[in-house]
């Protein structure tokens, strides 16, 4: 299984340098890749900016989104910028795209939050056709590989009709598992070639130094989940025990890969990350 690390960038206070100092430290680690996530209406660093970032800082790791909310904005424009950042890093990136499930980024973005799922599915159409053409005159190379976030039936369906895999949300392995079987039966009912690519997502933190930081932005970060949000704290990962248990049931599950999303902004956690999982 490969094993890639997300960017703080939307851990509140983590600088820009920071961002390109942990693309560059991924890389030298030896993680598959790292990713960026996206949120309009809270602190960070827009994703596919991060990415361009990134490409300029290393040679070989694979940078993507995990996830971007497409219907914040238009397929037109989204197929422009990733095909720019695609090509600014010789073809590295991937584009995990999601609907959205936070009316306030869609009130921020001007855009309608209850027709988002319509508007998603006419971008992956839109983006799929691009990808099929090899972009056109107004791109500067083709619309990266895509792949679709969400545990759902909706989600499913368009895997297999529009991208190339699946990324699954960052809930506990028992919950994504099903849905990554889902999604292979859906793939092989429909004829398609090979196999899809499967994506896992895993917050964590390592260290009692930053245990305090880590905490107290996942619960910030989930609490318009009200008192649910303290079981996301609970159920972040924060030994090399309970680390190398996620990544055992994600492979068993038939993931290709897990995404470990820092809860702390410091560079340490891409190190001590490296030491319990590619050491």
């Amino acid at each position: 299984m490969k094993i890639g690390i997300a960017f703080p960038n939307t851990v509140p206070g983590a600088s820009g340098p920071l961002q390109v100092r942990w693309a560059v430290r991924a890389e030298e680690c030896g993680f598959s890749s790292v990713a960026a996530t996206h949120r309009l209406c809270y602190s960070g660093h827009e994703p596919l900016a991060v990415l361009a970032a990134a490409a300029g800082a290393t040679s070989r790791i694979g940078l993507s989104t995990n996830i971007l909310v497409a219907p914040l904005t238009t397929a037109a424009v989204l197929a422009k910028e990733a095909a720019t950042v695609a090509s600014l890093a010789g073809d590295r990136v991937t584009l995990g795209l999601g609907p959205g499930v936070r009316a306030d980024d869609f009130r921020a973005a001007g855009r309608d939050f209850g027709t988002r799922a319509a508007v998603f599915d006419a971008q992956l159409a839109e983006l799929a056709r691009l990808r099929e053409k090899g972009g056109t005159g107004e791109l500067p190379g083709a619309v990266p590989p895509l792949l679709v976030g969400g545990a759902s039936r909706a989600a499913v369906r368009r895997t297999v009709r529009w991208a190339d895999g699946w990324t699954a949300p960052g809930l506990e392995p028992a919950r994504v598992a099903p849905w990554a079987g889902e999604v292979r039966a859906a793939w092989d009912r429909a004829g398609r070639a090979d196999r899809p690519r499967l994506v896992a997502l895993s917050r964590f933190w390592l260290g009692e130094d930053v245990a305090e930081e880590a905490a107290g932005f996942v619960r910030h970060y989930f609490g318009v989940l009200g008192n649910e949000a303290e079981s996301f704290v609970a159920k972040t990962p924060r030994t090399p025990e309970a680390i190398r248990e996620q990544v055992g049931r994600l492979a068993a599950a038939g993931f290709d890969e897990v995404i470990f999303h820092p809860t702390a902004a410091q560079l340490t956690q891409v190190d001590r990350l490296a030491e319990v999982l590619l050491s």
